[in-house]
């Protein structure tokens, strides 16, 4: 009843407030686009991330009893942008007056928010965002460090919490450190088990605050990302896959419209070992696996000088373990995954998948204009430079160690090779083509007369284009047979 009074109070101010947040209040100076110290009533703020254009689905933050608005919650920002949300983190006195906020919040035209809200809430904050889920007229419900009053009575060990309020059945996600001193884990857990439709995700190590948690298990970000985009579809941005000596590593991800699961590809860049991201030199070969539904991942990783071939290969490997493990985030089948890498990053797609390890095998590989022998630059002053950045020496067991045409078997899962003719690495293409015929690896070789290196380079010319019908084609028929 209180959710439709909400709802109905909101209606009919639509006339009055209809007038959107602008440039009358002030720039925040944590986040670009958003806006402090919106007025709200009663003398009390919110800040505000909720960018014009295409309605987005809203966040409420509730701090917890220290601090404000702007301190102890400021990390979920980051989050809430990557999963395509606004957020709203609210000053309050109590919980009428975060009523009041998402009323504000909520009235029509004001902000370009769907009416789709959660509310996230720490510390007691965590409380009241229960509470007014429990009323309805919420989607969801997240909480860090939950801290329950007098009213969340905690029962003897074995015995069945006595809990006066209602819970909410709307999905809750409940963060909780294995160390909160304050908040009892045990006490958040049985809580939890008592709502029709909540995960409990204990943080190891993790203390109260959950701005104080270690950087190795901030995997915490991913997961709400996750849990808040639920089954949404389409691009998803700046994914953190691993984190190397404490250093985001990041992906983006396509994932089709549809039931699923989808066959998926993993693109690698190349640029030398040295250059080079998840949306350079390999951006042409995002559209047609979308058109094809393919889910795709377009993966950052290390580069030299800052780390050799070998962190750059653990890398692609984390990125592999990472999807598989996540598979149902994505709507993928861990058993159709194709690994694509173009120029050093084929080098070490071939690599990777001549090394078969635990829970990163792909079922099919596909190189453009590889390098697959790398004691072929050992002839020259240059070239031993090369291989020096990229394995750490010049020895020629460090060549042979990082050269895929050295690791060929049986066991390489099926293999397209397309290559340029007016490639200065199409010579070692047909050569390594030509090692994979004789070792019967399945394996097909698409040449394209006259084109230089670098797919980017073959964008606008049409007699170059088949090859991207030809990658679909190819793939669709390797994964049939899976």
């Amino acid at each position: 009843m209180i959710a439709t009074a909400l709802l109905a109070t909101a209606l009919n101010l639509a006339t009055s407030c209809s007038k959107p947040v602008s440039a009358e209040f002030t720039e925040s100076y944590i986040t670009p686009g958003a806006v402090d110290d919106v007025a709200y009533g009663h003398g009390l703020t919110l800040d505000a991330y909720a960018p014009q254009g295409t309605p987005r689905p809203a966040a409420i933050i509730i701090h917890g009893s220290y601090g404000d608005k702007r301190t102890h919650v400021t990390q979920l920002f980051e989050p809430l942008e990557r999963a395509g949300f606004s957020w709203f983190s609210v000053d309050y006195r109590s919980t009428e007056d975060v009523e009041e906020a998402i009323r504000f919040i909520r009235c029509p035209g004001r902000f370009d928010v769907t009416n789709t809200v959660f509310l996230i809430g720490e510390d007691t904050g965590g409380e009241i965002a229960l509470e007014l889920a429990a009323r309805g007229g919420f989607q969801g419900v997240a909480t860090f460090g939950v801290k329950f009053g007098s009213s969340f009575m905690e029962s003897e060990p074995g015995q069945k919490p006595e809990i006066h309020p209602a819970l909410p059945s709307v999905p809750v996600l409940m963060f909780h450190g294995t160390d909160d001193d304050e908040s009892s884990i045990r006490r958040a857990q049985a809580i939890c088990k008592e709502m029709p439709n909540c995960i409990f995700h204990p943080v190891p190590g993790g203390i109260h605050e959950f701005e104080n948690w270690h950087p190795d298990v901030w995997s915490w970000k991913m997961d709400l990302t996750a849990w808040l985009r639920g089954n949404r579809r389409g691009l998803w941005k700046d994914i953190v896959y691993t984190r190397p000596d404490g250093r985001d590593l990041l992906m983006d991800a396509y994932v089709p419209e549809g039931e699923g699961p989808f066959p998926a590809a993993i693109i690698i860049h190349g640029g030398g070992w040295e250059a080079g991201n998840k949306v350079t030199y390999v951006s042409p070969l995002f559209e047609p696996l979308a058109q094809a539904r393919f889910a795709w991942f377009s993966i950052d990783y290390r580069l030299t000088p800052f780390v050799r071939v070998d962190g750059q290969l653990d890398d692609v490997r984390s990125a592999i373990r990472f999807i598989r493990q996540h598979s149902e985030w994505f709507h993928v089948d861990p058993n159709r995954l194709a690994l694509i890498g173009e120029s050093a990053g084929a080098h070490l797609a071939v690599q990777v998948a001549s090394e078969p390890c635990p829970d990163c095998r792909v079922q099919a590989l596909v190189s453009f204009y590889g390098v697959y022998d790398l004691t072929r630059w050992m002839n020259n002053d240059e070239g031993k430079k090369m291989v020096t950045r990229i394995v750490g020496d010049t020895t020629r067991e460090s060549a042979l160690r990082y050269s895929p045409s050295e690791h060929i078997s049986i066991n390489l899962p099926p293999t397209l090779l397309i290559q340029g003719t007016k490639d200065e690495l199409h010579p070692g293409t047909l050569e390594y083509a030509a090692r994979l015929k004789k070792a019967g690896v399945p394996s097909e070789l698409v040449l394209l007369e006259g084109a230089p290196h670098g797919m980017e380079n073959w964008e606008g010319h049409p007699e170059w284009a088949f090859y991207k019908r030809k990658l679909v084609d190819w793939l669709r028929s390797v994964f049939e047979r899976h």
